[in-house]
């Protein structure tokens, strides 16, 4: 008799402390769940702002900021199979890609056509240190020239004055997507330029000619991965002429010296 009560307080027991720790379980559950709930945000991805809730205009604002504090960068400017002039060097250039420090140093690689020759292809490098500036003879890249005319380093390759001048002068922004560029989730921002605030592209640029911008600026950095602009600048250039301006190795790149 004695030993049965002793089971049964037994059994009492450990249903007691069974439903204790469903108890203590299921307000465990509710807690996490209330957490995730303050903590994850309507998307559940941590609290990742969306295209509906992005403020475009500080999105633009911090891009800006960003990119005028790097201290260096890689590029690669293009033009969708049409030319563009660089009158520093007499030439129309099909691509340039290479470095820059700011606020002075480039050494790029340009493909060009020369003008004066019937347009026949070139491959040229380019170094601008100061106010100083070499080029390659395009038939001996082991010999370099002094550009009279200087370091052709201008607003193109200057944050504050070039790419600033894009994202400032966008017309009622917008931001129209998402994207991953190179393993990058960026959000895509599209607006349109008067082609009179892009002479940092041109510095012939005429005003008058709208052009359609899109802007690809990192969700997790803010920094302007890739800059597209279609448009003319000048009467001269083809109505839907592509200008395609990537940037990469930020705040990576050798040292820029003189040839």
């Amino acid at each position: 008799m004695g030993d049965e009560r002793r089971r049964n307080g037994q059994n009492a027991a450990a249903m007691l402390v069974k439903g204790q720790a469903r108890t203590w379980l299921l307000g465990l559950a509710l807690a996490g769940c209330l957490a995730m709930v303050a903590c994850g945000g309507e998307d559940g991805d941590g609290g990742e702002q969306s295209i509906e809730t992005l403020d475009v205009q500080e999105l633009l604002d911090s891009a800006v900021i960003q990119f005028t504090e790097l201290e260096s960068f890689h590029f690669a400017l293009d033009f969708g199979g049409d030319t563009s002039p660089l009158e520093q060097l007499s030439i129309d250039m099909e691509k340039i890609e290479g470095d820059v420090i700011i606020p002075d140093k480039l050494k790029a690689a340009v493909k060009a056509k020369v003008r004066s020759m019937g347009g026949i292809n070139v491959n040229v490098s380019l170094v601008g240190v100061g106010e100083e500036a070499w080029v390659t003879n395009p038939f001996d890249p082991s010999v370099w020239l002094e550009l009279e005319s200087g370091n052709p380093l201008n607003g193109l390759f200057n944050p504050s004055d070039g790419v600033a001048a894009v994202i400032r002068g966008a017309a009622d922004p917008a931001v129209t997507g998402e994207e991953v560029l190179e393993g990058v989730d960026t959000w895509k921002v599209t607006g349109t330029i008067d082609s009179g605030d892009l002479t940092a592209f041109l510095d012939t640029a005429e005003s008058g000619y709208p052009v359609l911008g899109t802007i690809w600026i990192g969700k997790a950095d803010n920094i302007i991965y890739r800059i597209h602009l279609i448009g003319q600048l000048t009467a001269a250039e083809p109505v839907d002429i592509v200008r395609n301006l990537t940037f990469s190795s930020f705040n990576d790149v050798e040292p820029i010296e003189p040839p």
